[in-house]
């Protein structure tokens, strides 16, 4: 499984705050943001299910008969 990298830009008064939640709760900067991340996905996710209105069923409508052509036709352009 691949992973990606998320970053940011702190101020060093951000910073230090975020190091000492680190030493208060015995994690990793890394492991902290991870947490914190996906815990709020995890919320988000759960309040748009939980509020979700039905949406209307949305059909793709059939292509009428000057949109539709046979394979002699069309005709490509190459640059």
């Amino acid at each position: 499984m691949a992973s990606k990298v998320v970053s940011t830009k702190l101020t060093e008064e951000e910073y230090g705050k975020l190091v000492g939640l680190c030493s208060k709760t015995g994690y990793t900067v890394s492991k902290l943001l991870k947490r914190a991340i996906l815990e709020r996905m995890n919320e988000q996710s759960q309040t748009i299910q939980t509020h979700k209105e039905p949406q209307p069923e949305h059909k793709i409508p059939e292509p009428t008969a000057s949109q539709t052509k046979t394979k002699n036709e069309e005709r490509f352009l190459y640059y």
